[in-house]
């Protein structure tokens, strides 16, 4: 999410197990059509939990002002979802938290059901006393994903205008590396490789987006550039609360 310290987001091994699992938990994650509901680009089917549901958050690590930070910030979503978070004791959750220096990394909603018991589904660095709004920032984001939302920058209308060469100088990755170089493949799947329109529904695109990252202005063309979004965008909110309607069938 910003120059230190990037999000990464877990690709699951088998789609086809992912799709049954997200189906089995919430029959709308199965692809819709163009014409019927819409989501914000999050893969050839939704991630989505079953709205009114409750998830179980448990903390595998971290101090009790860690633990504090990350309910306070994650808390944020929740006007905006038919969801309630219960942030339990214990190693035990639809989602676990692991504090680990200098990572931010999540399962996209559902997949998290596909992570052994014992693994954590979500890390957080544990830079709440250094940075709080930053900290914050960083666990919604976190929590984004957590609830089924892929990276903004990465959306199909996306319009930023990278300079490549410099964004790969900056990874220490040659600009004329192979294409299936594994440094440069990883740059160009956090940066460049937008999300296919025709496999997705989707909602326009949104630069303010808490789930936008950051774009420096000397890693694109002219004076481009978006600075690190804070809080929870207007956007954000309406995408969450289609995603989880509080009209919905109440779940256990």
């Amino acid at each position: 999410m910003n120059s230190a310290t990037l999000c990464l987001t877990e690709k699951t091994v088998s789609l086809q197990r992912a799709y049954e699992v997200a189906v089995d938990e919430n029959p709308a994650n199965e692809k819709t059509s163009a014409s019927a509901r819409k989501k914000r680009a999050v893969g050839k089917h939704g991630y989505f939990w079953a709205p009114g549901r409750t998830l179980r958050i448990a903390f595998l690590s971290g101090d009790q002002a860690f633990k504090d930070a990350v309910k306070s910030a994650a808390n944020n979503w929740l006007p905006h979802i038919n969801l309630t978070f219960d942030f339990v004791e214990g190693e035990t959750g639809d989602i676990r938290i692991s504090s680990e220096d200098g990572i931010y990394w999540s399962m996209i909603g559902t997949n998290a059901l596909l992570v052994e018991a014992e693994e954590p589904t979500m890390r957080l660095s544990p830079e709440h006393h250094l940075a709080p709004a930053l900290f914050a920032a960083n666990v919604m984001h976190e929590f984004g994903h957590a609830l089924g939302a892929e990276h903004e920058h990465l959306h199909p209308e996306s319009n930023i205008p990278w300079n490549k060469p410099a964004v790969y100088a900056a990874h220490w990755v040659d600009e004329n590396a192979d294409e299936d170089d594994y440094a440069r493949r990883s740059v160009d799947e956090r940066y460049f490789n937008l999300l296919d329109a025709s496999d997705f529904d989707y909602s326009p695109y949104d630069p303010k987006s808490i789930m936008h990252y950051a774009v420096r202005q000397n890693w694109t063309h002219g004076n481009f550039k978006i600075d690190l979004n804070l809080v929870l965008s207007e956007k954000d909110k309406a995408f969450m609360e289609k995603a989880y309607p509080h009209s919905a069938v109440q779940h256990d």
